[in-house]
């Protein structure tokens, strides 16, 4: 499905395109928009805040219990559309905006839906009152950088453990997990490796691992030493992208090391290990004539060759890369990798003493971090994960519950948790609970638009004001009172919804990260902004399927 922005039409041609099925025009096209991301937005904002409800969402077993859900992304993802085609594409449109914020920054979904939609509904006053929306929009988008300069001065270090533990707390509803998530960025640091699993049974546990973890496990179980796991003590290590097939590849640095390595084994990490390369170290292995291990490089893409260049510079062995023409026969003990040892599972493995200089991780690891704030989404979080790496720690975090619903939802909620933590370690944090965005309407007012842009200002300040307003609607309170207090006190006060009065909200350790704050109010602004001067509705159908047989939702 489409959305397509048009000029105005005669009417004469309104009237014929509004008998056509595929398209739908103003005012009924802005409507059935509005209506499809109210829908959508309603079921998201009922989870915002510490007080904020959940959605149960059937799954596809009927058998298994519904997923509970209190987290805007993950309910936006969840959606599949909507009776009405038209609506739908305005629910899409809400879903898009969640997944841009999810992707960006790992949570604040449901904050950009609540200030899109805050901007679309106050657009629709004006635009109904008589206002022109382009010399609006105009004005929103000036206003926009006044007001992200703004939060930038609120700015403020995530530096004590009371405030980690305290924002880690209100995110997953956990005080152990809580404490759990502060001692480990205590421990591994704000670029730390940190993997949240499922812990068999009802308790809450952490875990320290001395090495760099990969989910990457060996190639063949005739590696195992015991009990299932693969353990070489001192290996060597040789890390290649070349495609290894032949026994001649491997035989030369294979006789080297067996020669000159003083009883210690081979650890192959390379692409791909199949045919006569993988047999040679098999047949070695079990034979006891030489210790091997074949693992694939973790990654995907072109991250694996990253991602060797990282375990090379940890074990300090050259990398051999098939671009460079360097044959692995020529290989000899020196421009190996070393590391104290590699332990390997099926779906994983451990490195740990890496025998690299430190000056070389050292600039490896500020190459990966600079790299971080550029980054989003997905690799964003796998430069995180790398960079953590290099320092030679892992941390696991393992949740607990009594069913397994209550596991999934808490497993998810420690995930969210310890982006932000990391988000707010890394980049700063700001007065919670909605008062950062309050703090900025002073920006507004100091504005000095051109008229036609003036009721800008009025837009801004509804969507500034919105996330507060939805924070006390679903704690139960009502919100024009508590925010008239809130404006009259100003200096940071906000109101706690969980004790249910007026504080300084930096004190009392209700804070977000900067960066979550100022990419919602990005995304949730430029999200509301394309469906302003959206007039025309176009379906696209399927050509490759019956057009008599419905299929919509």
């Amino acid at each position: 499905m489409t959305i397509v922005a048009l000029g105005r039409l005669t009417v004469a041609r309104y009237n014929q395109a509004m008998t056509h099925a595929r398209l739908v025009f103003e005012p009924e096209a802005r409507q059935a928009l509005r209506r499809g991301f109210n829908l959508l937005a309603d079921m998201m904002t009922v989870a915002l805040g510490p007080r904020g409800r959940r959605v149960a969402i059937a799954r596809d077993n009927p058998r298994r219990p519904p997923e509970l859900l209190d987290d805007g992304a993950t309910i936006a993802r969840r959606f599949l559309g909507l009776p009405n085609r038209w609506e739908t594409m305005g629910a899409f449109l809400a879903r898009h905006i969640a997944w841009r914020m999810e992707e960006a920054v790992g949570d604040g979904a449901t904050t950009a839906v609540v200030i899109a939609r805050a901007v679309l509904d106050e657009v629709d006053r004006l635009v109904a009152a008589g206002h022109n929306p382009m010399p609006i929009r105009r004005g929103v988008e000036r206003g926009l950088a006044a007001v992200l300069a703004e939060l930038a001065n609120l700015t403020q270090p995530l530096a004590t453990p009371d405030q980690v533990r305290a924002l880690a707390t209100a995110i997953v509803g956990d005080e152990t997990l809580g404490h759990y998530i502060e001692e480990i960025f205590d421990t591994v640091g704000p670029n730390g490796a940190v993997d949240v699993r499922t812990n068999y049974g009802r308790n809450h546990d952490r875990q320290y691992i001395h090495g760099a973890l990969w989910n990457q496990g060996w190639v063949s179980s005739y590696f195992a030493t015991d009990a299932g796991a693969a353990i070489l003590k001192e290996p060597y290590l040789l890390f290649t992208n070349h495609p290894l097939q032949r026994a001649e590849q491997l035989a030369p640095i294979m006789g080297r090391v067996r020669e000159g390595g003083q009883g210690r084994g081979l650890v192959v990490i390379a692409h791909g290990i199949e045919k006569d390369a993988l047999n040679i170290l098999v047949t070695n292995k079990t034979r006891g004539a030489l210790p091997t291990l074949a693992i694939k490089t973790p990654g995907l893409g072109h991250e694996k060759d990253e991602i060797l260049q990282d375990l090379a510079t940890l074990c300090g062995g050259g990398l051999f890369l098939a671009e460079e023409n360097r044959p692995l026969e020529e290989a000899t003990l020196a421009g190996l990798g070393q590391a104290d040892e590699v332990q390997a599972i099926r779906s994983g493995f451990t490195l740990i003493g890496g025998k690299g200089r430190p000056a070389a991780i050292r600039q490896r690891y500020q190459e990966l971090s600079g790299q971080i704030p550029d980054a989003t989404g997905r690799e964003r979080d796998r430069l995180v994960e790398r960079a953590g790496k290099l320092l030679g720690g892992v941390a696991l975090l393992m949740v607990g519950a009594a069913t397994e619903t209550e596991q999934e939802f808490l497993k998810a909620r420690a995930k969210e948790a310890v982006q932000v933590v990391r988000l707010g370690l890394q980049e700063g944090i700001a007065p919670g609970g909605g008062v950062a965005y309050v703090k900025c309407l002073a920006a507004l007012d100091r504005l000095n638009l051109p008229d036609d842009e003036a009721p800008a200002c009025a837009v801004l300040r509804s969507a500034l004001t919105a996330p507060m307003r939805a924070i006390l609607h679903n704690s139960g309170y009502e919100p024009a009172p508590v925010m008239a207090q809130v404006l009259q006190r100003g200096d940071g006060a906000g109101f706690d919804v969980m004790r249910g009065c007026m504080v300084n909200v930096t004190q009392a350790q209700i804070v977000d990260p900067v960066k979550v704050l100022q990419t919602a109010l990005q995304i949730g602004i430029s999200g509301a902004l394309m469906a302003i001067t959206t007039q025309v509705l176009v379906h696209k159908p399927r050509h490759n399927r019956d057009e008599a047989v419905d299929f919509r939702p």
